[in-house]
């Protein structure tokens, strides 16, 4: 926790107390209060996911969950902001959108390479011939998206917020 700003009176987070979770693997220690995103942060890890077309790097942008900078995968269910997460004790965190790591993505040559080959929209246009081959198409655009796989169990925590149609 090397990079954290000073104490201020205002914030949330609870210096007295730590918690430990786990990023790719490795133990990552927060403070209670902390953001998935603020504790990945303040352990100096920058890089949280790629970009869904390029696989640029992507981090903390926002910190209020309107960007999809930050989306990672936690305990098994993909597509959560790690900016608004709030740090759970031995919660297991995963990158989501690179293979095979964060630091070297395989995909990142679609940005080196592939940038006059694949301008906006080229997928709405090069992959629709032949028609039967629309599955495999799918199934590796989907692939190289990276949005993850949903889980088939149902979630087994309580969500703090419910929001219902009036």
């Amino acid at each position: 926790m090397s990079e954290r700003l000073p104490p201020n009176p205002a914030e949330r987070i609870n210096r007295g107390k730590t918690v430990e979770f786990s990023f790719d693997g490795k133990t990552v220690e927060a403070y209670e209060g902390d953001t998935i995103g603020s504790a990945l942060h303040a352990s100096g890890r920058k890089v949280l996911s790629r970009s869904f077309k390029y696989h640029r790097p992507r981090g903390l942008m926002c910190c209020a969950g309107q960007c999809p900078n930050c989306l990672v995968e936690v305990d098994g269910w993909p597509g959560v902001r790690a900016c608004t997460e709030p740090v759970r004790p031995g919660m297991t965190v995963k990158h989501m959108n690179a293979k095979p790591s964060l630091g070297f993505d395989a995909m990142r040559a679609t940005d080196i390479f592939g940038t006059r080959f694949t301008p906006p929209g080229f997928y709405y246009k090069t992959f629709i011939r032949p028609r039967r081959l629309w599955p495999l198409y799918e199934k590796v655009l989907r692939g190289a998206a990276g949005l993850g796989v949903l889980p088939r169990k149902q979630a087994d925590r309580e969500w703090r917020t419910e929001y219902r149609r009036r």
